[in-house]
């Protein structure tokens, strides 16, 4: 075990090291803040162009509600003039497009827009949307003195949703209110962090064994250290190095927050009062009800634990391709299977996350390849403590018999050399004693 604790503590100080690691570690928060204000930072300073149509309306009415903003401007012109005056203008960059309104634009070909390069999405929504509030005013203008209190009915009628609250009951008979939505948030968060680490750390131990075989340093090692303990040394030291790196991750991220509440300027009071009529004033508490009705604590304590079994579960095949292969593209040809098995899982649970007592979700969490990630996606939504146990022992039983033959396989792979193994020769290797 001592031996095992030196590798772990080298693996774990060689990487925390590295100029990539800090580098990485200290930008990424930055990063993914600049990546949350992109949008609006593209917005603001990236503009749109205004795209100047003429517009010909035949029918005298629907050219009224087409409205120059930020996207389009919009000039009515006279139905006499002919088309070719219209597309002259166009190559003479007098207007960018002309729009000839012949009907009702219900139907079709009755509107034609003619440009020399492709409109926006967002202009022909624009012009959809304008031409749409002219087909209801026109609509409604056939019930005469009625059209007001329709067009009133109508907004009401547009603006109403049913709310159906969901009360889970508990074992002590306790009821608290539930949320889908909050729990599909939730389960969506935890199962892609277990997806994204799995594949990323498993990735690591193998390129750290490919690159310490490839060396051959790999045969001083093993003189003195038995290939179990080299093995699982690398997938705990990788284990520890994530681990660290998502506390740093953390600590900058409420760091930021801090930093950004304080310097945010204070919003006047009337701003906030008026804010407030247009906002439902219970939609706050709405939202921690909602999130009280969430056990976070067993959610954490199961994601530990789902976590780190998937994860060693995982890691020893991955250090198990890195021994038997000498180069990186042999071993990503190995690694895709097991890569194929984290995206079935995550495709999975996700249909998990919607159907979280289903057959196929169910199956899926008892399974040990799948269940690290569709466990925690049905877990937000209540799932029975016997399955839950099940599937823990299953990982744990699976995680042991993975562990004791990926060692077989590594003990014999990474003093190999000269060819890419095929799998009857790791058969082999594994029933070598």
């Amino acid at each position: 075990m001592s031996k095992l604790g030196l590798i772990i503590q080298r693996e774990y100080i060689t990487r925390v090291r590295k100029k990539s690691f800090i580098i990485i570690s200290l930008l990424a928060p930055l990063g993914i803040v600049l990546l949350l204000f992109l949008p609006a930072l593209i917005e603001i300073f990236g503009g749109q162009t205004e795209t100047s149509i003429a517009v010909v309306d035949h029918t005298d009415y629907y050219g009224k509600f087409l409205q120059t903003d930020k996207v389009a401007s919009f000039s009515n012109l006279s139905s006499d003039i002919d088309e070719s005056e219209l597309r002259q203008m166009c190559n003479t960059n007098d207007f960018d497009a002309y729009m000839l309104i012949e009907g009702s634009p219900k139907y079709k070909d009755s509107v034609k827009i003619f440009s020399n390069s492709t409109l926006t999405i967002d202009l022909v929504n624009k012009i959809e949307d304008d031409l749409r509030d002219g087909l209801r005013e026109r609509c409604l203008a056939n019930y005469g003195e009625h059209s007001a209190q329709l067009d009133s009915l109508f907004n009401v009628v547009n603006g109403l949703h049913a709310n159906v609250a969901t009360i889970n009951i508990s074992e002590d008979g306790t009821d608290s209110e539930s949320s889908a939505i909050m729990g599909f948030l939730v389960s969506f968060i935890v199962m892609f962090l277990i997806y994204t680490f799995v594949l990323v750390s498993g990735s690591m131990v193998m390129s750290s064994v490919m690159e310490e075989k490839s060396s051959r340093i790999i045969e001083v090692l093993v003189s003195s250290v038995r290939p179990f303990d080299l093995m699982m040394g690398k997938i705990i030291g990788v284990a520890l190095t994530t681990l660290t790196q998502f506390a740093i991750w953390f600590i900058i991220g409420g760091a930021i927050s801090i930093v950004a509440s304080i310097l945010a300027p204070t919003p006047d009071v009337t701003e906030l009062a008026n804010a407030a009529e247009q906002v439902d004033e219970n939609m706050i508490s709405k939202v921690f009800q909602l999130l009280s009705g969430i056990n976070f604590i067993e959610i954490l304590v199961m994601f530990v634990i789902f976590f780190i079994g998937g994860y060693l579960l995982y890691a020893s095949f991955f250090a198990c391709i890195g021994a038997a292969v000498e180069n990186q593209s042999e071993g990503q040809q190995l690694m895709l299977p097991l890569t194929m098995l984290i995206i079935i899982a995550l495709y999975i649970a996700i249909y998990a996350a919607k159907d979280p007592n289903g057959t196929i979700s169910i199956v899926a969490s008892m399974i040990p390849f799948t269940s690290p990630i569709v466990m925690m996606a049905r877990i937000p939504f209540g799932v029975p403590m016997w399955q839950i146990v099940l599937s823990v022992i299953i990982l744990i039983g699976s995680f042991v018999l993975s562990t004791w033959m990926a060692s077989r396989i590594y003990r014999i792979g990474i003093l190999m050399y000269g060819k890419k193994p095929s799998l009857k020769e790791m058969w082999k290797w594994f029933k070598q004693s």
